[in-house]
């Protein structure tokens, strides 16, 4: 069988990212969502996903940017002298790799950020991370900590191969699937159930209705995730940017949004016999 998750990643950021991937759910084909614990939008992503219960949502696990959810003097590693996230990925990367940023700080702040989704009354379904950091070396075994502590035993796995117009983005995707590679035999060992293949970061921005099909097409067998964005572009999008960091994706979050509702990929799934589903169902 041949099963498929779409995901969209920063549910929670802000009102419109949030109105954007329930219309992408409610009258297109999106089946999950990845929720930010420590953005403005939380609250009411949290009373969108328990309106709309056949969402399935996970946790995107946030080490870079905004304000943490924990109190910044306990995980003072992680933060800037404005108690703020740095707002880079590449920032977060240097502090994991050359040992500046704490596990201790990482953990606690994770936990942080999964207690809070599950006391706001989340089901989670999974884990991944904003920009997928949760898949570097230095991060692997607090994610497995998080399963172990909290049964939370799906985990968004990068296996994408392919060149983008964007040779940034190409680089990324493969890096991030080494890691994810040198990772698969930990995760599994855990019990961690992971999709067999992923799109999202070659397309990130470019995805279109017709992208999104072909995509479906060529699905051969097995389980498969589509990172997606949807969302509107608004002031209150553009001005979060001054605390939270510049988003690449914000630009074309409505682009994605529209490939998400066109009947075109709906119709395409289904002549291909796919089975839409979050990763509660994997």
């Amino acid at each position: 069988m041949k099963r498929i998750i779409i995901n969209a990643d920063d549910f929670g950021l802000c009102r419109c990212v949030n109105e954007g991937v329930i219309l992408a759910h409610t009258r297109g084909i999106l089946t999950s969502a990845t929720l930010m614990a420590n953005t403005p939008g939380f609250d009411q992503a949290v009373d969108l996903a328990r309106a709309n219960p056949r969402l399935g949502v996970g946790l995107h696990l946030n080490f870079v940017r905004g304000r943490p959810v924990s109190p910044p003097d306990k995980i003072a590693s992680l933060v800037g002298s404005d108690g703020l996230f740095f707002r880079s990925a590449a920032a977060v990367g240097r502090g994991l790799f050359s040992g500046r940023i704490k596990k201790e700080d990482l953990e606690r702040e994770g936990r942080a950020q999964v207690e809070k989704a599950l006391a706001a009354g989340v089901q989670l379904s999974h884990f991944d991370s904003e920009k997928n950091i949760h898949v570097l070396p230095p991060l692997v075994g607090l994610v497995l900590k998080l399963v172990e502590a909290y049964n939370i035993r799906k985990v968004r796995f990068i296996k994408e191969y392919g060149l983008s117009v964007s040779l940034k983005q190409s680089f990324k995707a493969w890096i991030l699937t080494f890691s994810s590679r040198l990772a698969a035999a930990r995760l599994r060992r855990a019990g961690v159930v992971i999709t067999d293949r992923f799109y999202g970061i070659c397309n990130s921005g470019r995805l279109t209705a017709g992208g999104l099909a072909r995509i479906l097409a060529g699905l051969q067998s097995g389980s498969a995730e589509i990172m997606v964005h949807p969302g509107f572009v608004t002031e209150e999008l553009k001005e979060l940017e001054t605390t939270v960091g510049a988003y690449y994706i914000n630009r074309y979050r409505e682009s994605e949004l529209r490939a998400l509702l066109d009947p075109g990929p709906a119709e395409t799934a289904r002549r291909c016999g796919l089975r839409l589903i979050s990763f509660h169902d994997l």
